[in-house]
């Protein structure tokens, strides 16, 4: 993407060169001399101080302003805030609105997004990644709104449609055979035990995947057995403390010896992407005869807990969620089982 066409008066955003720490340069013009007023590393983040130092993006001429220009002065506001994964899911999103990109943003209709919708269901682009557009829409909407450069009734990403969704693979959350086939793996001399050892660790801890390849050794506490989930994709799971498991605690002790920053790390102590850790997870259910995503972890911790009788608002916050209907409506599965076990009506002579 190019630079962002800046209005008058608005400041400027200067580079100088690759050798600096921080080569981009904030600029405004006072008493009537052009003075640097920031340094920083990167151009969005160059971007985030003017625009919070103007705090008024309607300077922007509102009939020449892009879809791309509102991309990139959302982003710049936005992105500070929200966790890495998710800021760059967003950004996967806007990829897919590349024929709105010089489209004068006020000028757009709803057949203009709806068109990108539409291209993604064709290209068998699933419900998520539709989702998740349809949220970047409504997000930059809102933003123009709020700076006043369209109106409210203009807001017309309330109206865009995707597809329904459609469950391929339910999730399911391992059960007992499947768990001690897993940690028979882990407890082995074998060269995936040390990644069976990270499923186990994620069963009993019930973060997301993401959550817990982002963790860092600085924010383990061995001692007092737990450790901090800092980045998440929701406000809810920021920062919150996560107990450590003494089923799991000699896996974290196995972890925080090894090479790296963050606990989770591949032969060369760099962090794991989310994808590069899928291929070791997948490796594990191969041998242990498991068919589970990596998210399923965590729907087995909440399972665990809710099944011993875990207090409903300490699950809550170790699962990171704001809401207690998520955790007990999409998160604990029940067998036939557990629910005739806990069933009252069975106690009741006929």
């Amino acid at each position: 993407m190019k630079n962002l066409k800046l209005p008058n008066g608005f400041g400027s955003i200067s580079y100088y060169g690759d050798h600096r720490r921080r080569p981009y340069v904030v600029k405004k013009y006072i008493d009537g001399k052009q003075k640097p007023i920031g340094y920083f590393a990167t151009y969005e983040d160059a971007l985030a101080y003017l625009v919070a130092y103007n705090k008024n993006p309607s300077l922007f001429n509102p009939s020449e302003i892009t879809f791309t220009e509102i991309f990139k002065l959302w982003s710049a506001e936005h992105f500070p805030k929200i966790a890495k994964t998710t800021a760059a899911n967003y950004t996967a999103a806007y990829k897919h609105c590349e024929p709105l990109y010089g489209k004068k943003f006020i000028s757009l209709k709803i057949s203009d997004l709806q068109a990108v919708i539409r291209a993604m269901s064709r290209s068998k682009i699933g419900y998520a990644s539709q989702k998740k557009c349809r949220q970047l829409l409504h997000n930059l909407y809102t933003y123009a709104v709020k700076y006043e450069i369209i109106s409210a009734s203009a807001d017309i990403s309330k109206y865009i449609d995707i597809d329904k969704k459609k469950i391929v693979y339910p999730k399911s959350p391992f059960n007992t055979r499947q768990l001690n086939r897993v940690k028979r793996l882990a407890e082995s001399e074998e060269p995936l035990s040390r990644w069976a050892k990270v499923v186990v660790m994620m069963i009993y801890s019930g973060v997301r995947p993401s959550e817990m390849l982002a963790v860092k050794k600085c924010d383990v506490k061995l001692k007092q057995r737990y450790f901090i989930v800092r980045e998440s994709k929701t406000e809810a799971g920021k920062n919150r403390a996560v107990p450590i498991s003494r089923r799991a605690l000699p896996y974290f002790q196995q972890w925080m010896q090894d090479n790296g920053k963050t606990l989770i790390t591949d032969d060369t102590g760099k962090q794991l992407s989310y994808h590069r850790f899928r291929t070791r997870f997948d490796n594990v259910m191969l041998a242990t005869s498991c068919h589970h995503t990596p998210h399923e972890c965590r729907h087995t911790c909440a399972t665990l807990l809710d099944n011993a009788g875990a207090n409903d608002t300490a699950v809550k916050r170790i699962l990171g969620h704001a809401s207690l209907g998520v955790t007990k409506g999409t998160y604990t599965h029940k067998s036939l089982h557990e629910l005739k076990k806990s069933n009252r009506l069975d106690m009741i002579c006929c």
